[in-house]
């Protein structure tokens, strides 16, 4: 199953989530389409729960029943920017991208500040090869969270592939390995796969797999998977979890750059 956006839309589904769960157990909600008898009366905790629902259905890729719950997430309490953009999430897994964007849009025009819309926004005009404007929701996302290595690699990925060879030139050269962070292994596979050298490609994300955890190397190896540099079954994780190097090993594992 392929996973959009969850190290951003997670923010927005956390806030609600503990809460939420406890009304759930509390009221024994029923599920979509039935009577909404048993949902919590206050407009607040019911909005609470059903947006958890959407949010978990949207976990197991239960689209429609996600889809259900955010309507009903809508009845309670309207025009909020987190139905909006979990709705874009959901239409993005469907790959329905003039709904997702509409989605993302209308998140944004309710809550201009919400990083995740921005990010998430910024990677369905990604995933449809809009470079450009992809860029500028990467950014925006970027200047409320400068460290966020994620959203550093989306816009390198944009340069990348959008043809903007200085400025990636210039970001490889300045690029070194982090101990926290797989962004090194990835940029690096990123370029060599678009110039066509597989091989080398191959061997920097298998690098990265010896070194950092699955879930993070995911992260990143989604967007070669998307744009065809690397297979769904490649994005898996090589190396067993116990035999993964312990953090004061892992400077030992990085390679030697030169600095300019």
């Amino acid at each position: 199953m392929k996973r959009f956006f969850w190290p951003v839309l997670l923010f927005s589904v956390l806030g609600l989530f503990s809460c939420g769960k406890k009304q759930e157990e509390k009221a024994g909600t029923s599920a979509p389409g039935q009577s909404s008898e048993s949902l919590p009366e206050d407009t607040e905790e019911r909005y609470k729960v059903v947006y958890v629902k959407a949010a978990q259905a949207f976990s197991r890729n239960n689209l429609d029943e996600a889809l259900k719950y955010l309507e009903l997430a809508d009845q309670a309490k309207p025009n909020q920017a987190s139905n909006a953009n979990l709705r874009g999430a959901i239409y993005t897994r469907k790959r329905d991208w003039a709904n997702a964007e509409s989605s993302f849009r209308s998140a944004l025009q309710l809550q201009p500040d919400l990083p995740m819309a921005q990010f998430n926004l910024g990677e369905v005009l990604f995933l449809n090869n809009k470079y450009g404007e992809a860029r500028e929701k990467f950014q925006i996302f970027l200047n409320s969270q400068p460290k966020n290595d994620l959203g550093i690699y989306k816009i390198y990925l944009c340069d990348l592939l959008g043809g903007n060879k200085a400025k990636t030139d210039d970001f490889l050269s300045n690029l070194e390995p982090s101990p926290n962070s797989p962004l090194y292994y990835f940029a690096k596979a990123a370029e060599a796969f678009h110039r066509g050298d597989k091989p080398v490609g191959m061997e920097f994300v298998a690098s990265a797999y010896r070194i950092y955890p699955g879930d993070a190397n995911s992260t990143f190896a989604d967007s070669l998977v998307e744009k065809g540099y690397l297979s769904g079954e490649q994005n898996v994780t090589p190396v067993e979890e116990n035999k993964k190097p312990k953090i004061e090993e892992l400077k030992s594992l990085l390679p030697e750059t030169q600095k300019n």
